[in-house]
């Protein structure tokens, strides 16, 4: 078969759609986007759910109306400091009733909100704060120190503290201040014209009259999404991708019913993640939110205890944290139903044990910030194969692609590239890594995956993250998966490190689950079993703890970088006598 006619072939078997096959007979393969803004889908939840809770927070309650009067005081305090359509408002929040306020405020007056994780530190901060060109921060005094030092330096105008008990009831702000229970900030606020108060910030928006006209097109959320070298760049995420998105998740699940439902909040708002499967899909199913300000299981088990929510996104740490806590024995969690998981591979073993712990369903997905996240999940019904983060969601296509950027056969392994209503316009002020990463129409992911004949995706692994040994490809999601399965391995990394003989070895990071005891032989030697030669980690080392991004990833990257600064700190001649042997 000619070139040309080998490609075109490939391209058919994609462009035929035959996930759709596999689709439950209750999911559309294809859905209808309101063309409005997400100010507007908050407004008309109004109908019917006005007075249903919308945020819960430390038993403390907010209802749809009450949020959208918070939220347009806010963007008409906002407006008042100078904010106008097209600026960036940077948040530095945990999951607390302030960032939905700000979030719905700066997107009322068609300004953009670029989050920062509030574990950055104030070189993060800055940086964020000056490629954004944001006027106004808004953060909590708990936080105020990250911010103290740098906000002049970086142009921003307005500072916007709130405090924890900003949104309780006035007798509760009282009780806890009489109390002392409330949290104390490392350090003062100085208020005064540039640095105000929020709820004193946002009296003065009450009255102010916001007639900024936002599209669906318009950009809300600047994304910022790490890379290995240089700064963070931002997704731009636009109103309608985003609510493109919750739609495609809410057609996934067919059995959530509008009014019904409780979003477990873990889920970090200050990434997509979390604003699209919570806050978002939140408003199209008039949920009532439980906001989880620390993401640790004793606080999960006693919101599920009280709130008995029904619907729990999060990431595979979340949910080996929740199965690996002994005392998920003491509470009742068979309210959760929906579970997606995302940010990472999910490990067989923890899907089967949280499953078998809540009588809830875990489904495996798929998706990057440049899609709002999504762009695939396992089905509602039926048996998802082995190993699939699933089919596309509707209206999503999807291609496998080789070196040349050409489709490649089902079943052969490529870079997986995606197109759809939740794509990101571009990386804000990165034209040349714009046109890269949407080469030719599609969304190049980075991740080399594997479509089957039935339309079933399956992620093999980063492509930065393939290690090359003996001329061999490891991926490491294969050997976690393996090394996931072993009775007393609770956490696992595996990484690429440099051979003193020449180009890499696996090896392997564990945390062991409590009170268990393992060797490197134990590790290995079941590795052995299951693996070939090549795929088994020449090095193990035990931690109790991995790095961890904001979001709750194992950060490989980290421990890659760990190893490579400890290797160059030794004499050549002790990594020689002291590295295992490539071929042994």
């Amino acid at each position: 078969m000619q070139t040309e006619d080998r490609v075109s072939s490939n391209a058919a078997a994609y462009d035929a759609r035959p996930w759709l096959a596999q689709y439950p007979a209750d999911v559309p393969g294809s859905l209808n986007y309101p063309d409005i803004s997400i100010w507007q889908l908050l407004e008309q939840t109004l109908d019917g759910y006005g007075d249903h809770g919308a945020f819960v927070f430390q038993n403390n309650g907010m209802t749809f109306r009450q949020l959208r009067d918070q939220a347009a005081a806010m963007a008409g305090a906002l407006q008042r400091a100078g904010v106008k359509k097209g600026d960036a408002v940077l948040v530095l929040l945990p999951n607390i009733p302030h960032f939905p306020v700000t979030y719905f405020g700066t997107l009322r007056l068609g300004a953009r909100l670029a989050a920062v994780s509030p574990t950055s530190v104030e070189r993060e901060i800055e940086n964020l704060i000056e490629d954004s060109g944001a006027r106004v921060v808004v953060t909590i005094d708990l936080l105020y120190d990250k911010v103290a030092s740098v906000w002049e330096r970086a142009g921003v105008e307005t500072v916007v503290v709130g405090t924890v008990t900003d949104f309780m009831p006035a007798w509760k702000r009282l009780a806890a201040g009489w109390t002392g229970k409330t949290p104390k900030p490392k350090m003062p606020v100085e208020y005064g014209p540039r640095v105000q108060p929020m709820l004193s910030f946002m009296r003065g928006g009450k009255k102010e009259e916001v007639a900024t006209v936002v599209k669906s097109s318009d950009v809300a959320v600047l994304q910022y999404t790490g890379g290995t070298t240089g700064l963070p760049k931002a997704a731009m995420l636009t109103h309608g991708g985003l609510i493109a998105n919750a739609t495609q998740m809410k057609g996934l699940f067919p059995r959530l019913k509008d009014g019904q439902e409780t979003i477990l909040a873990v889920l970090p708002f200050f990434h997509v993640y979390g604003v699209t499967l919570v806050m978002n899909a939140g408003l199209l199913l008039a949920a009532n939110t439980v906001l989880i300000a620390r993401p640790v299981t004793m606080d999960i088990f006693e919101a599920v205890r009280r709130h008995r929510p029904t619907i729990f996104p999060g990431v595979p740490t979340l949910y080996v944290a929740v199965t690996n806590d002994r005392r998920h024995k003491d509470y009742d969690l068979s309210s959760i139903d929906v579970c997606c998981c995302g940010g990472a591979p999910l490990p067989l073993e923890v899907k089967r044990e949280f499953e078998r712990i809540t009588g809830g369903h875990l489904y495996e997905g798929y998706g990057l910030s440049e899609a709002s996240p999504l762009t695939h999940s396992q089905p509602h019904k039926g048996e998802s194969p082995a190993g699939s983060m699933g089919l596309p969601v509707p209206d999503t296509d999807a291609r496998i692609v080789g070196d040349d950027d050409q489709p490649v056969p089902p079943g052969e392994e490529g870079e997986l590239v995606v197109r759809g209503p939740q794509v990101m316009q571009g990386y804000w002020r990165r034209e040349q890594e714009t046109a890269e990463a949407l080469k030719g129409g599609w969304l190049h992911t980075g991740d080399i995956a594997r479509m089957d004949e039935d339309g079933w995706f399956y992620i093999v692994d980063r492509k930065k993250d393939l290690i090359i040994t003996g001329g061999e490809n490891i991926y490491p999601r294969e050997v976690e998966e393996v090394l996931y399965e072993h009775p007393k391995v609770q956490e696992a990394a595996v990484v690429g490190v440099p051979h003193p003989f020449g180009g890499e070895i696996a090896k392997a990071f564990i945390v062991l689950k409590p009170g268990e005891e393992a060797t490197k032989k134990d590790i290995t030697q079941f590795a052995a079993e299951r693996l070939s030669k090549a795929k088994v980690p020449r090095a193990v080392e035990f931690r109790s703890e991995l790095p961890k991004s904001a979001g709750l990833k194992i950060l490989r990257r980290v421990l890659a970088e760990e190893e490579r600064e400890r290797q160059a700190s030794q004499p050549r001649r002790s990594r020689e006598r002291s590295g295992p042997d490539p071929d042994a």
